[in-house]
């Protein structure tokens, strides 16, 4: 039964106890106004007495009758009486007309029927009909007839209402505000942990509304979710919680095959469109709506910086617990510099195979995960991304101190930090910046243009370089770059990856080879894992190469041979001590 039916049915209640409670006062002031005084206190008495009944327990399923009642009440107040038409009679009718309305019009038979013959017993015992009895008998059918016609089609409308409100009007899905009511309701779900939320987003959804136009959009989206009832039964619970970010609740211990499911199933016709999806699960990563579905966000961002078509599942505290067991208390244990080690991955000159500079990537040691993209995407849930990154710069800066002999050290920075103070007086605060290489990445630099100039200025000029990093992962900052004049230009592993087979990016890097030497940058190669990597990179002219083909991240610091010759990926790594 909804919350407006009960409402509805406890105020109806309350009026009829109310009408009762003046039938008898009026009664009790004058005797004359009923034919048998004591039953007609005892009728409304009957009313008052039903009445809290229902206030106590509105739910019990024989009080659908409650205009029955009411009708049998009126035996006693009129029913053996005359037939006059007095202000007892209205009372006893408006009763009559509550229990029609909180019953949302629909009239029980034998509501009707005591009804009825309340009203038809004074004739039959009189043997007359009085006109105004006759229009009294009249007016109580029309009422019967219009109060049912006229609560069915209102109730009609609320439904409609109430269901618009709650649904996804493009895609019949559950509205983010209905979903998250819709998770906090499953209790026993939520206690045996027995089911999983899914968050899928689209991949790639805003270039289909730029190249294809928001029609073609939102007709995507509604093929979307036929598409997850199809696959995961028309029974299961969707939401559209965004743009193009759908959740759903799974049942059972196999959410991963679900998802695996639900991935294949999104990249066949019609919909054919890749996805993410981020997983966590009910009870054990949030204990409401609230921390189950930051659990699952969180989930859904390491998958998609992972790649496309990724799966991810929470890994981290609980979103339920508060205090250091929480979530949010073992972010704060890393931001306070607690279990951050620093590695560092080389970057070697192709064609000497001496290390040119280390690049340095923390690494989290805790109780849950250690995956970095965690720990990134967990900071940015709580707001605390810059303060991650700060506590990692402090780490960082530290290799400095023992870096081996010409070698740079390479360290991380996003555009808020870097132009922020702290970062600033961490930077100035290092005697010899003239081995440090700062990267950004291609992404910060088109979103903070003037004050990303502003804040590295004074770095350049003490010696430090300047690195744009992951260029060509599809942001399109040329014209930074080209006003910037960085020291180096790191190509992003998705055009490193698998260039030996393909000629239009082995064509693209010659041109950016060719800007490189007329700059004066150098171009890094990200990424390179195999011997045909390499090769084909260094056709091209990039002398710079960093990846698993001469080494994964190491504690500091790993060293490379130095005549290197193409083999398996990693073999060329040797470790120092």
């Amino acid at each position: 039964m909804s919350a407006h039916v009960m409402r509805a049915r406890k105020t109806a209640a309350v009026t009829r106890a109310s009408l009762a409670l003046i039938g008898i006062t009026l009664v009790a002031l004058n005797t004359e106004l009923a034919e048998r005084p004591l039953a007609a206190v005892g009728g409304f008495a009957f009313i008052v007495l039903t009445s809290t009944v229902q206030l106590v327990a509105p739910r019990l399923r024989w009080l659908k009758v409650e205009e029955s009642v009411s009708g049998l009440a009126g035996l006693l107040i009129v029913g053996a009486g005359d037939e006059r038409v007095n202000v007892l009679i209205v009372c006893w009718l408006a009763a009559v007309a509550s229990g029609v309305l909180a019953r949302g019009g629909r009239v029980h038979w034998i509501g009707s029927a005591v009804l009825m013959s309340a009203l038809i017993l004074p004739i039959a015992l009189t043997q007359e009909l009085s006109p105004e009895y006759a229009g009294l008998c009249i007016a109580t059918i029309g009422l019967l007839l219009t109060c049912g016609r006229l609560t069915r089609e209102l109730n009609h409308l609320l439904e409609r209402a109430r269901h618009d409100a709650d649904h996804d009007g493009l895609t019949g899905a559950l509205s983010r505000s209905a979903f998250r009511s819709m998770l906090d309701g499953l209790e026993h779900l939520n206690r045996a942990g027995d089911a999983s939320l899914l968050l899928i987003d689209l991949d790639n959804f805003g270039q289909i509304n730029k190249q294809r136009g928001h029609a073609a959009g939102d007709a995507l989206l509604a093929v979307t979710a036929d598409a997850l009832r199809d696959e995961l039964g028309a029974d299961v619970i969707i939401g559209r919680l965004g743009g193009d970010e759908f959740g759903v609740v799974v049942p059972g211990d196999q959410p991963l095959a679900l998802a695996r499911r639900v991935l294949d199933r999104l990249d066949q016709p019609p919909v054919v469109v890749p996805a993410s999806v981020g997983i966590a699960h009910l009870g054990r990563h949030g204990s409401d709506a609230e921390g189950l579905l930051r659990a699952a966000d969180v989930a859904l961002r390491v998958a998609k910086r992972s790649g496309k078509q990724q799966i991810s599942t929470y890994a981290g505290e609980s979103f339920g617990e508060d205090g250091p067991k929480g979530a949010r208390g073992a972010l704060a244990r890393l931001v306070a510099g607690e279990g951050i080690v620093m590695v560092v991955q080389p970057i070697v000159d192709r064609t000497s195979g001496e290390v040119h500079a280390y690049e340095a990537l923390a690494r989290f040691q805790t109780r849950g995960t250690d995956s970095p993209l965690h720990w990134f995407a967990l900071a940015d849930e709580f707001g605390m991304r810059e303060e991650l990154e700060l506590a990692c710069l402090r780490a960082a800066l530290r290799l400095l101190d023992d870096l081996p002999k010409g070698a740079r050290l390479s360290v991380n920075l996003s555009g808020p930090v870097l132009i922020g103070t702290t970062a600033e007086e961490l930077l100035a605060a290092q005697p010899d910046v003239s081995r440090l290489i700062v990267e950004v990445t291609e992404e910060a630099l088109v979103q903070r243009d003037e004050s990303l100039v502003a804040a590295l200025a004074p770095l350049l000029a003490r010696g430090a370089h300047f690195a744009v990093d992951d260029m060509g992962a599809g942001y399109s900052g040329l014209r930074q770059i080209t006003a910037l004049h960085p020291t180096y230009l790191k190509l992003d592993r998705s055009l490193v990856r698998g260039i030996d087979a393909d000629p239009d990016r082995a064509a693209l890097l010659r041109a950016l080879v060719g800007y490189a030497e007329h700059t004066g940058a150098h171009l890094v190669a990200e990424g390179v894992e195999t011997a045909a990597e390499l090769a084909a990179v260094g056709e091209v002219g990039v002398t710079l190469i960093q990846g698993w083909y001469y080494g994964r991240a190491a504690a500091p610091w790993p060293q490379v041979e130095l005549a290197p010759d193409p083999g398996e990926p990693g073999t060329r790594a040797q470790a120092a001590a």
